[in-house]
């Protein structure tokens, strides 16, 4: 798993903040700016979630069909087993097992929540959607889709927010939001879907170069369009009509998340505030930048990132490191 082997000299800490920033997320670039209690726990939180996240992606599904179906219980189980540690690691359910491959990353999320209400509800609802991917299970339908998207993309979005609300309660006695699972999903869902589509919008091209297996559009949208997962590499211009599809449900989901956003951002600290409103900002303009371009190569889409984060550190100032 990236950054996680061969570091067994390096704090918990020191580790989740790496393959964070590592990772070169967009949680990752405005997360950085949190205060330091807040950002360990959301660094502890996204390492977690990044290493099964990739154990699946890169790993497992890159694996052969022969060597995916010979080996699919035990990733199966490695799955269940990341969701356990988890659980333990908030302080909700079993122990701490020193010997398993991601010991120092729970050890740090461990740390981190320590007198902490998150809940555990955003690690077993990614496990589910993890599981969904090693049983290499199809998304048929829209409504398939969003339920995949509970633990895929609201989960992660769910933590954040829970950090961007939570107030430090003592130098002992950790982050308090007040808040439930279903709560802070039902708050994270518009924005985690909507960040969510324009995200397989941006990757699209490169995602459907390696076999459209990562390509997560409901069959029936393909379809719909005269499409197959196994098809999308041989003609992307033929996937236009697709994007721009995808594009008006992401706006939908934009115009709900930044109705949300308006409730949740008069309660927040001024630099949770402005991190709220800046990761939307950032991905309300890449939106905008797909609509002009649905199909835009890796190069531009760099280009893209790169401005629109020069941009954003316009918004925080001193804020940050």
């Amino acid at each position: 798993m990236n950054g996680v082997s061969g570091q067994s000299d390096t704090s918990p800490a020191a580790l989740a903040e790496e393959i964070t920033r590592n990772s070169a997320s967009t949680l990752w670039f405005v997360g950085r700016f949190l205060p330091l209690t807040k950002r360990r726990l959301f660094e502890a939180s996204y390492a977690t979630m990044r290493v099964i996240d990739d154990f699946v992606d890169d790993d497992f599904l890159n694996r052969s069909a022969d060597i995916r179906e010979n080996t699919r219980v035990d990733a199966e189980a490695f799955v269940t087993a990341w969701s356990d540690q988890a659980e333990a690691a908030l302080g909700q359910s079993g122990t701490l097992t020193p010997e398993h491959p991601h010991a120092s990353i729970f050890t740090a999320l461990s740390e981190a929540a320590t007198g902490a209400d998150i809940p555990y509800d955003p690690w077993a609802n990614l496990a589910r959607s993890m599981i969904f991917d090693v049983r290499e299970q199809t998304l048929e339908t829209w409504e398939d889709f969003e339920a995949y998207c509970e633990g895929a993309t609201v989960a992660p979005a769910a933590v954040f927010l829970y950090v961007l609300q939570a107030v430090e309660q003592g130098e002992r006695e950790g982050l308090v939001a007040g808040l439930t699972g279903p709560q802070l999903a039902d708050q994270a869902r518009d924005m985690a879907i909507f960040c969510y589509l324009t995200h397989i919008r941006r990757d699209f091209a490169k995602d459907a170069g390696r076999g459209g297996q990562l390509v997560t559009v409901p069959r029936n949208l393909l379809a719909a369009n005269g499409l197959s997962k196994e098809a999308l590499a041989e003609a992307p211009e033929a996937c236009v009509p697709l994007l721009e599809e995808i594009g008006r449900h992401a706006e939908l989901r934009r115009i709900a998340a930044r109705e949300m956003a308006g409730m949740i951002l008069p309660n927040l600290a001024p630099a949770e505030r402005t991190i709220l409103d800046t990761l939307l900002s950032i991905y309300e303009a890449m939106h905008r930048n797909l609509n002009d371009q649905p199909l835009p190569d890796q190069n531009l889409v760099s280009r893209w990132t790169d401005a629109l984060r020069a941009k954003a550190i316009e918004a925080f100032g001193n804020m940050g490191p």
